[in-house]
């Protein structure tokens, strides 16, 4: 391994824990952050320069955007725990070969879902509850967000499993900001509307697609030494990757599921107002996790690489920090949101009845917060450590076992609120159920 591998060696190994914590999530909360605020401020543009319509075109056409994150989630936190855990064990051809084969995977699977996406695109969007008020805006948007699929990563996860974490932190940070700049000549510039939002999407995607190639076979910063030969594919190789990262998978797109299941509960219950105001509550309310996102995606490789050299008292120590973070954060994230629902709200809407029902979602729905963290520390333990059961387990737990009975037992109950009571409720139950799975598993360490 070359002086820079053995420079991220002892970073990972020799760090204070809770110092290496800070240092690997800061950057990813960062990055996350500005993400979240480009989705924050997209929705605003949206809103200001093409409606409240547009809004609801956009977000009941998210479903299908959340699925291009789940592609991308599922092979870069694989791979992320396979290369992790194959440096702590000093094997860096492995690790470039779990990322080259990853790559190829990853284009062959988005160059798919353009195709069959465009070819059946109204059929997706009636399926996630487009409204015929609503459907020329999302069939705008969604069409061209399509039509840039592979440009819906630039793997951060995996220049993050080197220890890279400022790299991985400037990968979301720039493509960012040049889509805020890129929102505001499309939308109100040049009046494109939706369909500007989607463009600018699509072109910062580009610009982290190119940093993420400049970073593995240009720059020379990479630990991966990678070679044509490691994109040959690995089918055992790829079994695994895709095996520790289908929890991921299943998160985010049982987000997906969730929206189109709630989209279609809000169409029998509060028709367009209701889905275009959960729209950009929703919006609101992902901004809120950045933090659980982003110390997730710290804790990671954190785990992987310290299971990887045989560390498990500083697995164990990290995995304590790393809970008690996420939990002290739901709490004081929920005051916020509590104080605040309608400033926010006012903010991204003039129109005063979805302002008004927004702020009541954001109070009911972030509740969700207080609880989600935590369970979400545990699943990353179980997927940067390899352990595919387990980590499938809990991912199910949110967004299956306790989502799917709550929204259908709490709407017959009590209508379009039981729809927003789902969500807490729901949150509640999955980390009961998750840290009853979790506990002898953490007792073993």
């Amino acid at each position: 391994m070359r002086n820079v591998g053995e420079d991220k060696q002892r970073l990972m190994e020799d760090t204070p824990v809770g110092r290496l914590l800070f240092r690997m999530s800061g950057p990813s909360i960062i990055g996350v952050m500005a993400y979240n605020l480009y989705n924050v401020f997209d929705t605003a543009f949206i809103s200001q320069g093409a409606g409240t319509d547009a809004v609801g075109g956009v977000a009941v056409s998210f479903p299908l955007f959340i699925f291009l994150s789940a592609v991308s989630s599922t092979l870069g936190n694989g791979a992320a725990s396979v290369i992790s855990r194959a440096l702590g064990k000093h094997d860096s051809e492995k690790a470039a070969r779990a990322a080259a084969n990853t790559f190829g995977l990853f284009y062959a699977i988005a160059i798919l879902i353009t195709v069959v996406g465009l070819v059946w695109l109204d059929k997706f969007l009636m399926l996630m509850g487009v409204t015929e008020t609503l459907m020329p805006y999302a069939r705008a948007y969604t069409r061209i967000i399509l039509a840039g699929a592979v440009t819906s990563t630039g793997f951060s996860n995996l220049i993050r499993a080197e220890g890279n974490s400022r790299y991985a932190m400037l990968i979301w940070v720039i493509p960012v900001t040049a889509n805020i700049g890129l929102d505001i000549l499309f939308i109100f510039v040049l009046h494109m509307g939706v369909i500007g939002a989607a463009a600018g999407t699509v072109i910062a995607q580009g610009i982290s697609m190119a940093m993420s190639f400049y970073y593995f076979f240009i720059s020379g910063m990479s630990v991966l030494n990678i070679r044509p030969r490691h994109f040959i594919p690995e089918f055992k190789l790829l079994g695994e990757v895709i095996g520790i990262g289908i929890p991921s998978f299943l998160q985010l797109s049982g987000q997906s599921a969730a929206l189109i299941i709630v989209n279609q509960f809000l169409k029998v219950y509060g028709g367009d107002l209701a889905i275009s105001a959960y729209g950009i509550a929703n919006k609101i309310i992902v901004f809120f996790l950045f933090p659980i996102q982003g110390l997730a995606q710290g804790l990671q490789p954190v785990i992987g690489y310290n299971k990887g050299a045989g560390k498990t008292g500083r697995v164990k120590k990290a995995m304590k920090t790393a809970s008690a973070m996420a939990g002290i954060y739901g709490i004081g994230a929920y005051a916020l949101t509590f104080l605040t629902a309608g400033i926010f709200m006012n903010i991204f809407t003039s129109d005063r009845a979805a302002a008004q029902m927004g702020s009541h979602i954001l109070w009911i729905v972030n509740a969700s917060i207080l609880f989600s963290g935590i369970q979400s520390m545990q699943t990353t333990y179980f997927q940067a450590t390899g352990q595919k059961l387990m980590a499938l387990m809990l991912a199910l737990c949110g967004q299956l076992f306790c989502f799917v009975p709550a929204i259908l037992i709490l709407s017959q109950c009590f209508g379009l609120e039981g729809i927003w009571l789902a969500f807490p409720v729901s949150a509640l139950a999955a980390l009961i159920l998750s840290s009853l799975l979790s506990y002898r598993q953490f007792g073993r360490l």
